[in-house]
């Protein structure tokens, strides 16, 4: 390690150090300023590491969790940015105390957008690709850019494995071909017709076939449009499964199990986007050889994570916090909520911060009016976008009542205090959910 790269870490240190002190956030402003003194510093703190990296629209944190949790069953040292904060400032704060004279391993959630960047100063041995769904229009724009971001990242990273959502379309298009890759799968068929004749959800992306334009059929279509897919008029279709899920055995509210090679897991985090989160985990570590056990457990200790249905107390009143930012994401929330069976009040955050999104159109794609099957009985909305968040919901119908409008950062003790039930969700998108948490203390 050069004089340099000493003096960089150090420094970035007693920033982390001042900042804990402090009780403010450390996750990203020692990396900043590591980076800013010295550009190469990720290549002395990536020393005799295995890397995995994480990266997708939806479902990296949830991911990276599981696989992190899986991997402690194992490995003494398992690196991570366990807060999220998926860009290189972020990774370079995690990999502070990792010593370059022991070998380690490290699950690092990479953003879309900066897999390039992170990929020409570490070389991982796979790249977990979760899924593409349209996210930050203003950002990212369609699904096709960010599908070519991942591809631009693979080029500097030519020797890692893909570990891929072998159910999404576009992660079988011809430029995946020269990359060594694996695909995971859902594939529980007791749903399914009995020919490639069903369509995708409404308003999915992606499921034009590449070859001749021709839109899509389903076997089965587990949502948007994730599943088993072929082209009516040429020989696009879903690749082979390398992990599949042959049985989904129970989905509920907090837990889902299902069974892999005949062998059951059970994860305590509902919703069938997480059985797909917790399946690309699994496979990572069917690739490093852990053992079913191993699997197992890390699987089933996994528990919430924040803004990923976090549920929390307060006045006697259970609060469940997700994080939602594009309407594939929000919807699956929706699905999860209506398996709830008593009264709820809801609580709808909407920022257009950068980090969520410049365009908040997105709203109006989601299936708020499916929130009519509960029992609401109270809804309070704000956030940057709140008149924009009012009106969305008055146009669902899904409540008869007056939708109150507040300030979460200074009411939001007392608007949990004054709602009409004990059961209640908040649907935040990624800066409110930040500043709520840093609100309510946690």
């Amino acid at each position: 390690m050069s004089v340099k790269n000493k003096l960089t870490k150090e420094i970035a240190k007693i920033v982390r150090a001042g900042l804990r002190l402090t009780k403010h956030n450390a996750t990203s402003l020692p990396g900043y300023v590591a980076y800013k003194l010295d550009k190469n510093i990720l290549n002395e703190l990536s020393k005799n590491t295995k890397f995995i990296f994480v990266t997708g629209t939806n479902g990296k944190t949830m991911t990276t969790h599981f696989l992190v949790n899986i991997l402690r069953q194992r490995y003494d040292k398992v690196f991570t940015n366990e807060s999220g904060s998926n860009m290189v400032q972020g990774i370079i704060t995690t990999l502070l105390d990792n010593p370059s004279s022991e070998e380690t391993i490290a699950v690092l959630e990479v953003d879309e957008a900066n897999l390039v960047r992170i990929g020409q100063n570490i070389k991982p041995d796979y790249v977990v690709f979760t899924n593409i769904f349209r996210d930050q229009m203003d950002r990212f724009g369609e699904i096709y850019n960010i599908f070519a971001k991942l591809m631009d990242g693979m080029k500097v990273m030519p020797d890692a494995k893909i570990i891929a959502n072998g159910d999404l379309p576009i992660f079988n298009y011809e430029q995946m071909q020269s990359f060594d890759k694996a695909y995971f799968g859902i594939r529980d068929y007791k749903n399914a017709s009995s020919d490639y004749d069903l369509n995708a959800e409404i308003n999915s992306d992606g499921i034009l076939c590449p070859n001749c334009n021709h839109v899509l059929k389903y076997k089965l279509n587990n949502y948007s449009s994730l599943g088993d897919y072929s082209c009516p008029n040429c020989d696009f279709k879903t690749p082979y499964i390398n992990y599949p899920i042959d049985e989904i055995v129970k989905l509920d509210a907090n837990y889902s199990e299902f069974k892999v090679d005949n062998e059951l897991y059970k994860v305590n985090v509902g919703g069938l986007y997480n059985v797909y989160n917790a399946l690309a985990a699994l496979s990572v570590a069917k690739e490093l050889g852990l053992s079913y056990e191993e699997i197992y457990e890390g699987l089933h200790s996994q528990k919430n994570v924040f803004g990923r249905q976090e549920n929390i107390n307060i006045d006697d009143k259970n609060i469940t916090i997700n994080l939602v930012k594009n309407p594939t994401g929000l919807n699956q929330i929706i699905d999860l909520m209506l398996l709830e069976e008593k009264p709820v009040s809801l609580i709808c955050l909407l920022n257009d911060n950068y980090a969520d999104g410049t365009d908040v159109s997105w709203i109006y794609d989601s299936y708020y009016e499916c929130l009519s099957a509960l029992d609401i009985k109270d809804i309070y909305v704000s956030g940057k976008r709140k008149k924009d968040m009012k009106r969305r919901l008055e146009i669902s119908e899904i409540y008869n009542g007056d939708i109150v409008e507040f300030d979460f950062e200074n009411e939001i003790f007392d608007i949990v205090k004054q709602s009409k039930t004990d059961n209640i969700y908040i649907l935040s998108t990624y800066t409110a959910m930040l500043k709520l948490r840093e609100v309510l203390g946690l």
